[in-house]
């Protein structure tokens, strides 16, 4: 869009949520989305960022400063690529693109490629490639050709802020009305209303709320069931392999639901693993996820919508739980470390990894140097010992584990799983320009973000209750069995069935990575073949070793197949 007679021009992927607050505070009448971001930059300049929700990608150009403004949303619900050469900068909102001009080299980062190993040390402004960075949510570029690119935060989530109420049920009323806000202002004005439904209660809050604000008009639903071919294993006692039952029950409540069965395909396997490395510039951390879901998202766009409500973000604000054991607390934190362990036996959750956060750096070390302990790296990567020495794998997880000390150590977990999720946001939301379908995630809204890391603890976890907001909030629109439900759904119940089936593709690409020469300084091939070779009988056998076969073969065969995609020999 151009404006301002011709000064600036203003590029803009995504959609508004509080377009219409935006309308009457600028005095405008019906606007589409980029004249409201037009006129909000006019205005306020980039302080304006501040008062746009939704999920957004911004380049704005001034001709006669020549000075270049790029920003994304705050909760990761657009990402933006770049790379900067002397007086030029080149951009786009996934990375293939930027390759087509000659000036951006095509040339991997060994250090990073190692780092994506490993979920703890993804340096997310970083990609695989060197020279190209991805803002990260809430980071605003400002660029002219004399002053070079210089990166800020426009915003953050302050873990001092707090919210306070005198009873119980007002944090369950203001939880609801934000719940309906964002849900709300998300919703498409035409076209179909679409949302994924599983049997838990955040695609499931989502899709009852949209079908309570809709009225008359109806939402379709889509979940995923097993793959029909395939044997799964026993089901234990705390998943829920098909939850097709709960998503029902659901929809039986509201009668505008359209309920849709997709049955799990490994049909689009190879193209689906191949075409998701050209969007975000690193390798997928998992193997499967993106063809378990391909069926929904195909089925959707087949249907006419053109976005479908998902609740990725769901964990991290309204259905979060208080009950942190992975970061390392000071001493000073152990009464709140042993209140933490007494919830978490309420909840017949195991005790001792909340005790066990205390032993001293100086054990941990010496356990892992014992015949049979290793790093905890080597128990998760495939990585290479030398590769993972040169990025120092030892000093990113004792970081990666200490999370950030401004915020107390009861919210410092919460913290960092909203920050993550929100740039995690990121990758997915590259996905839609492949499946046609853009994902929408109104429990990633930075408002609601911001209330449920202000509210207390205690609302999210208390003796014998997880999950305790969510469950009070959802209480008015989600079913008994939904709301009591205390198992987790399994997503890909039938993940050995179908790395048996593409056993040979396995062992293939394990023949391309050792025939690249990065491909074997960072993966540990001949670990990697021993799995291979040492492959279970059944699905029941599997399922204990899915940490082995999944997060060490299957990851490790990931990153390597990124690898050669990038030098061009798996196109």
């Amino acid at each position: 869009m151009v404006c301002a007679d011709g000064r600036h021009m203003l590029a803009l992927e995504g959609w508004l949520a509080n377009r219409d607050e935006l309308s009457a505070a600028l005095g405008l009448a019906a606007v589409t989305d980029d004249a409201i971001v037009a006129q909000v930059l006019l205005r306020w300049g980039s302080d304006g960022l501040l008062r746009l929700h939704g999920d957004f990608a911004i380049a704005w150009w001034d001709a006669v400063e020549r000075r270049l403004l790029l920003a994304t949303d705050r909760t990761g619900g657009r990402a933006l690529f770049f790379h900067e050469a002397p007086g030029r900068i080149f951009f786009a909102n996934i990375v293939s693109p930027l390759f087509a001009h000659p000036r951006v080299p095509r040339e991997l980062d060994p250090e990073m490629v190692a780092r994506a190993a490993f979920t703890a040390s993804l340096d997310w402004e970083k990609t695989c490639f060197r020279g190209i960075r991805q803002l990260l949510p809430g980071q605003l570029l400002d660029w002219s050709a004399a002053t070079g690119a210089r990166i800020s935060r426009y915003w953050r989530l302050d873990p001092g802020r707090r919210v306070r109420f005198r009873r119980d049920d007002d944090y369950v009323e203001a939880a609801r009305d934000l719940l309906d806000l964002v849900v709300g202002e998300a919703m498409p004005h035409d076209g179909l209303l679409a949302s994924m439904l599983s049997g838990g209660l955040d695609s499931g809050g989502i899709a009852a709320t949209a079908a309570r604000l809709a009225g008359s008009r109806p939402i379709h639903t889509f979940t995923v069931r097993p793959d029909p071919a395939s044997p799964l294993p026993a089901c234990g006692p705390g998943h829920i392999q098909d939850e097709w039952a709960h998503a029902q029950a659901t929809a039986r409540l509201h009668p505008t639901i359209v309920a849709h069965a997709v049955p799990a395909s490994l049909e689009s396997f190879e193209e689906t693993t191949r075409s998701g490395f050209h969007w975000a510039g690193r390798p997928p951390i998992h193997l499967l996820p993106a063809t378990w879901l391909r069926g929904a998202w195909t089925q959707a766009r087949s249907l006419g919508a053109a976005s479908i409500f998902v609740g990725l973000s769901g964990n991290a604000t309204l259905s979060a739980s208080a009950l942190p054991n992975s970061l390392r607390p000071k001493w000073r934190d152990m009464p709140e470390a042993l209140y933490a362990a007494a919830l978490a036996a309420s909840q017949d959750m195991p005790v001792l990894p909340h005790l066990l956060a205390f032993t001293p750096q100086w054990l941990r070390d010496l356990r892992a140097r014992l015949p049979h302990g290793a790093p905890i790296w080597r128990r998760h990567t495939a990585l290479r010992e030398a590769a993972a020495q040169a990025i120092d794998m030892d000093g990113i997880w004792r970081s990666f584990h200490a999370g950030d000390s401004a915020a107390s150590w009861r919210r410092r977990a919460r913290l960092r799983l909203m920050e993550r999720t929100a740039v995690a946001r990121t990758m997915s939301t590259c996905q839609h320009f492949r499946d046609g379908i853009e994902r929408r995630d109104p429990l990633g809204d930075v408002r609601l973000a911001e209330f449920c890391l202000a509210i207390p603890p205690d609302q999210f976890t208390r003796l014998g209750h997880d999950r305790f907001l969510a469950r009070r909030v959802l209480s008015d629109r989600l079913p008994s069995e939904v709301l009591a439900e205390r198992r987790s759904g399994v997503q890909i119940a039938e993940w050995f069935d179908w790395a048996s089936r593409r056993r040979d593709w396995l062992a293939a690409e394990l023949d391309g990575i050792e025939a690249s020469a990065l491909g074997r300084e960072t993966i540990d091939v001949p670990r990697l073949r021993s799995i291979l070779a040492d492959w279970p009988a059944d699905a029941n056998t599997a399922e204990p070793r899915y940490g082995e076969l999944m997060n060490l073969l299957g990851r490790g065969v990931a990153i390597g197949s990124f690898i050669r995609w990038a030098e061009g020999s798996n196109i």
